[in-house]
């Protein structure tokens, strides 16, 4: 049956993120022009390139000298784990003249010459996709409506996280709050509840507790229904305006759904990661974030989990106040409220606050200075 093309797909695939690269190469027709889609959640990039005669030539000769047309309908083989690092994959879809299509993974045949053929498709289109050879382009910035109309394929939901951030304007002040769900692929229903608190350069605190719940089945039906794994790739137009007269400036917050898929038997990544963040949110996702984190915090709460956040000793006992002594970037504020005194005690010259107080985290009295001279706790 007469190929009238091709279709092209480049992953670079790492459990962070995806770059995806797809292609239609024509072989027949007036016109003859390569259109290549360059994904990321950055942009997309649309570009038109020349297609001769020769380009056309070189790919099937290569389709001819694997015999690509012979891994028709043979089961591909599981790609490799690439576990915690970055790997690629690539693949061809045949079209043909009567409408129909196949789809060849290079995994459909021994591992050596699979592997040739893939990197040889690679080179070709790579050099065939030059920059003397570009017609047009132009970036796109799709919204999560235009995106949720995008097909990729995805294995399972294999766990769920939120993630909180804020930080103030002082040194050290920035807290981060992680409850993450994973699922026990050996116990059905049971899933692995973790809680991470890390309050600013100080350790973080965590604790873990399996569960029964069915949280699992509800994510994956979720994210069938909005197609969830390619929110990745909703972009915000830079070029547009951004009012931030209402934004804070003494202090930052950010809040993160993280989804993660195992796509072991597909791209061989068991842990790619899909972010419903602000942007997300901004385009219409809220209601999506918004379920999936009563979803995780439903599971927090049946395992019971309550961890406080670290909070810094500002004067370990029978210790002076000294760049050593004192963690976490307290030292940097003594040169707005003064230097330690004979005592240890911090001056209060550099206090404008009016009127004494009681520290509430180690009783001393009569303090007139922003923090306490005994255990650095501010003044609520």
């Amino acid at each position: 049956m007469p190929i009238t093309g091709i279709k092209y797909r480049f992953l670079i695939i790492s459990p962070f993120s995806d770059f995806e690269t797809t292609a239609q190469i024509p072989f027949t027709g007036d016109d003859r022009v390569m259109t290549s889609c360059k994904r990321s959640s950055s942009d997309t990039e649309i570009t038109r390139y020349e297609l001769t005669d020769e380009i056309i030539n070189n790919f099937l000769a290569l389709i001819e000298k694997y015999n690509i047309t012979d891994w028709i309908g043979k089961p591909p083989a599981p790609p490799k784990i690439i576990g915690e690092g970055t790997g690629t994959l690539s693949e061809i879809t045949l079209l043909f003249d009567d409408g129909t299509d196949s789809r060849i993974t290079f995994r459909e045949v021994p591992e050596d010459i699979g592997n040739s053929a893939s990197e040889e498709f690679r080179k070709l289109f790579f050099a065939s996709s030059s920059d003397e050879r570009k017609i047009s382009g132009e970036v796109l910035y799709p919204t999560l409506k235009e995106c949720i109309k995008f097909k990729e394929e995805h294995g399972p939901v294999s766990a769920v996280e939120t993630v909180s951030f804020s930080s103030g304007m002082m040194y050290g002040s920035n807290q981060t709050v992680k409850k993450n769900i994973k699922k026990i692929p050996e116990k059905e229903n049971t899933v692995l509840v973790t809680v991470e608190k890390q309050a600013g350069n100080l350790p973080s605190v965590s604790d873990s507790k399996e569960i029964n719940s069915d949280i699992f089945a509800r994510l994956q039906e979720l994210s069938d229904k909005e197609n969830i794994p390619v929110w990745n790739y909703a972009c915000t137009d830079p070029s547009i305006p951004v009012d931030t007269s209402m934004m804070p400036t003494d202090c930052s917050r950010s809040f993160n759904v993280n989804v993660f898929y195992d796509d072991s038997l597909i791209t061989g990544c068991p842990s790619v990661k899909r972010t419903i963040g602000e942007k997300a949110c901004s385009m219409g996702g809220e209601e999506v974030s918004s379920t999936i984190t009563g979803m995780v915090d439903e599971c927090v709460d049946l395992s019971g989990i309550d961890i406080a956040m670290p909070t810094p000793n500002m004067r370990p006992e029978s210790a002076d106040i000294s760049a050593t002594a004192v963690p976490n970037g307290f030292m940097g504020m003594l040169s707005i409220f003064g230097k330690p005194g004979p005592s240890g005690s911090i001056s209060a010259s550099a206090s404008d606050e009016s009127g004494t107080w009681t520290c509430k985290e180690c009783g001393k009295t009569g303090l007139t200075t922003k923090y306490c001279s005994e255990c650095g706790y501010p003044r609520q």
